[in-house]
């Protein structure tokens, strides 16, 4: 059966699994074993409250975190079912869901920004980290669900631009392909701009206004809502006119190279599978799903770097 002891000797076939190599694994584990060890302990029963001594009881199939972790990886890198990891890890399926449900909250609670493992819990803090930020990069990112069985369910996340039912959430990432922020997760028919209002970055960016944000036309109305905000937008060609100027084109074409990195951050995200398949899980556990995954692609982004 498949374990980090057996996959690690085979390099190749590790990476292709997971993303990581081994030594990069390895890392990862280390970095979220204090987290991983306090969430065990909060969910042992008080000593008042205990029937048997601390300890007794079924001991855990996979007790060891590199085990464990290397099955949250391999799930969200190739996104199977729990019944095919059941026979690819040799555990049940109930188990295979309960590991999941233990390392969203462990890896959604924070972002890795250094190689030092400093991590960050808001964006207050991520200005006080990198004191040099001067321009960031944000964009909207869609991912397909099932059709929802109810038809006031179907209006809500209904999407006009992929034309399909969506999740919707909006990142924040520097031009290294780092993530800074992601917003909560909302129903796919809400606009970029409307999602962007929703979230804390309007009123980080006023509180800094030397850092430059980078937005595409769907954030058209930022510079009337937020003029305290400095935001560079690509020109638009309104009714009525009938082309752009040859200036204001190449105006468009650099500010669209700038805007690349987010893309490149994007498509980072979605290698894993669990963010480009259709999303079979609930959608409560969409934003926590994203976040890991933040989570795991900006460690691999450092690592390399």
């Amino acid at each position: 059966m498949l374990s980090f002891d057996t996959l690690s000797k085979q390099p190749r076939h590790f990476r292709a699994f997971t993303g990581f190599t081994v030594h990069e694994f390895k890392e990862l584990a280390e970095t979220a074993r204090s987290d991983w060890e306090s969430f065990r302990h909060t969910k042992r029963v008080p000593f008042a409250d205990r029937i048997r001594k601390e300890g007794g009881g079924r001991k855990l199939d996979l007790p060891n975190l590199e085990d464990r972790l290397l099955v949250f990886v391999v799930w969200a890198k190739v996104y199977p079912t729990y019944l095919f990891l059941e026979y690819l890890i040799g555990v049940d399926e109930s188990n295979i869901c309960r590991i999941v449900q233990e390392f969203l909250p462990i890896l959604s609670a924070t972002i890795i920004i250094d190689k030092s493992r400093k991590k960050i819990r808001s964006l207050e803090e991520l200005k006080e980290l990198i004191p040099d930020l001067d321009e960031v990069l944000v964009d909207a990112t869609e991912q397909r669900i099932p059709r929802p069985q109810k038809k006031r369910a179907r209006k809500k996340y209904y999407s006009g631009k992929k034309k399909g039912f969506t999740m919707k959430t909006q990142i924040v990432a520097t031009r290294d392909k780092i993530v800074l922020h992601a917003s909560d997760s909302s129903p796919g028919r809400i606009h970029d701009y409307r999602l962007f209002k929703k979230t804390e970055v309007p009123r980080w960016l006023e509180a800094h206004p030397g850092i430059t944000a980078r937005l595409d036309l769907g954030y058209l109305g930022i510079h009337k809502d937020y003029p305290d905000i400095s935001a560079v937008l690509p020109f638009k060609r309104f009714r009525g006119i009938p082309e752009l100027t040859r200036s204001q084109k190449i105006h468009n074409t650099k500010r669209a190279k700038k805007r690349m990195p987010i893309e490149n951050t994007l498509a980072n995200l979605k290698k894993f599978r669990v963010l480009s398949d259709v999303f079979r899980n609930v959608k409560e556990q969409y934003s926590a799903t994203f976040k890991s995954v933040c989570f795991l692609s900006n460690f691999r982004t450092l690592a390399r770097s």
